[in-house]
């Protein structure tokens, strides 16, 4: 299968993937008003001080965005299962790495307009302020949204192809995620600090690499998942 088939059927798998969330809305705004409610408990909880609210905002952000996109994974890939849709799929002559990046470039864009909703409200509620670092921001929240969508396409078929897949997914999901989220957290905790920014690139160059092995090791470990 050449270059130019495999981008062609990674953006049918792509395009597909977005019409079915399209005519079923609920699933995403199912994640959104998760997340919100999530942001929000952490700012009543505790009667914190404006000072809490500035150091706790980062972390609060990337933890309502990690049980938003567990919800979001465990949702996409069950309702393919329950229909037979992906076994339809796997009798077709598709490579399963490329109906890996498919599924992981879905995954990314829901990803990316959950975080849309969600970063709006956490800047409101925390009073965080990036000091004018947006583009900085924007390179941090799409190299988090990726990495997690990795991890959470992975996991989602495995946890699919059980019984007890809605447990399983958190558990396998959320100690590995661990290092990106730090990432996120610290790397945006530097950005909304004022003066100089130090730090961000390193916890930036963390995450950029959790993508790069952990994208690679999914991509390659999808094939023997998938067809178990």
């Amino acid at each position: 299968m050449g270059g130019g088939v495999r981008a062609a059927t990674a953006l049918a798998i792509l395009a597909k993937d977005l019409r079915l969330e399209v005519r079923r809305v609920e699933s995403l705004g199912t994640m959104a008003v998760f997340g919100v409610l999530v942001v929000v408990i952490f700012v009543f909880a505790g009667d914190p001080t404006p000072e809490d609210l500035s150091r706790l905002g980062p972390g609060a952000l990337w933890v309502a965005f990690l049980f938003a996109g567990a919800l979001g994974f465990g949702r996409w890939f069950a309702a393919e299962e329950r229909n037979a849709a992906l076994q339809g799929m796997l009798l077709t002559p598709v490579d399963r790495g490329v109906l890996f990046l498919g599924k992981w470039a879905g995954a990314t864009t829901f990803l990316l307009l959950l975080e849309l909703v969600l970063v709006p409200v956490a800047l409101t509620m925390y009073g965080l302020d990036p000091h004018g670092a947006w583009l900085e921001l924007a390179l941090l929240l799409v190299v988090v949204a990726v990495g997690y969508a990795a991890l959470g396409t992975f996991f989602a078929a495995v946890a699919a192809r059980t019984t007890a897949g809605e447990l399983l997914l958190p558990v396998l999901l959320f100690p590995l995620s661990v290092p990106l989220v730090l990432a996120g957290a610290e790397g945006g905790q530097a950005l909304f600090q004022a003066g100089p920014r130090e730090g961000y690139w390193d916890w930036l160059g963390l995450a950029v690499a959790f993508d790069v092995i952990f994208g690679t090791v999914c991509a390659i470990g999808f094939e023997h998942v998938i067809e178990e």
